[in-house]
């Protein structure tokens, strides 16, 4: 099954062709990295992918229905769901309450209702807190949860950033360079805590990341962009030995990494 499809997608910015005439499927279950140099045009076209931008030509599908250009917060509501680089949009909460935050895109009860109470949003509220607990204990972020977000490790704050897309309730999680600042003790578990996702929660994972190690050792497939268009695709062991690739790119050290 396809999760996500592009077809002959394009972002040009006047002269600047960002993303140019990209074709990429994203299948269920899988966890598919896109790489490729600094300026190739992979956070473009996530932003293309989850609303944030409307691409200059070309469509966006998600589940069988074209997407293009539908509003983020709509995607979102669909189960196309995706985090971003930063970090620090929470500092001034708590991380329990950041989490909550995600939860906001599926409640029932309306405004008004929230505001004077009443036992359905009683029982919704109770419904989310054990909900929140449980993705707390999945992300390793309990002994946090009080903390405000500012205060907590920045190794914590990135894996923050993927608990609160999970309580938007994603079936295509879509991350963007999750692993970045991290150190190894931090990477192995952010690891974890990716392939978890997919094996126990059974999302589809979509991601970028600089940090080749992590890339080999959980993608089932990379996508390579380089200048907007996408270079090549494949299995790890497949792309890692692409002359294309390995000159744009990976170099030839990238070889090592991902037999090593």
């Amino acid at each position: 099954m396809i999760m996500l499809s592009s077809d002959g997608v394009s972002m040009h910015f006047g002269g600047l062709k960002a993303v140019e005439n990209v074709d990429l499927e994203v299948r269920k279950g899988e966890i598919l990295s896109l790489i490729g140099p600094n300026g190739a045009g992979k956070t473009t076209f996530f932003n293309v992918a989850s609303g944030f931008l409307k691409p200059t030509r070309g469509q966006i599908r998600f589940l069988d229905r074209e997407i293009t250009g539908m509003p983020p917060h709509e995607i979102a509501a669909m189960g196309l769901v995706r985090t971003f680089q930063k970090t620090n949009i929470f500092a001034g909460i708590t991380v329990e309450e950041s989490v909550r935050v995600g939860f906001s895109l599926h409640r029932k009860a309306s405004p008004a209702s929230i505001i004077f109470g009443g036992r359905a949003v009683r029982d919704e509220d109770e419904e989310i807190g054990g909900r929140l607990r449980e993705i707390l204990r999945f992300t390793n972020l309990e002994e946090w949860s009080g903390s405000l977000v500012k205060n907590i490790p920045y190794g914590k704050q990135r894996i923050l950033s993927i608990a609160i897309a999970l309580a938007a309730e994603p079936s295509l999680l879509m991350l963007d360079e999750p692993a970045t600042g991290l150190n190894p003790v931090e990477t192995k578990e952010l690891i974890d805590i990716i392939l978890r996702i997919r094996g126990e929660k059974d999302i589809t994972v979509f991601l970028i990341e600089h940090n080749m190690r992590l890339v080999v050792s959980i993608s089932d497939r990379m996508i390579v962009l380089s200048y907007g268009e996408k270079l090549a695709e494949g299995r790890p062991e497949e792309v890692s030995k692409n002359p294309l690739v390995i000159e744009a790119y990976l170099g030839k050290g990238f070889q090592n990494v991902s037999q090593g």
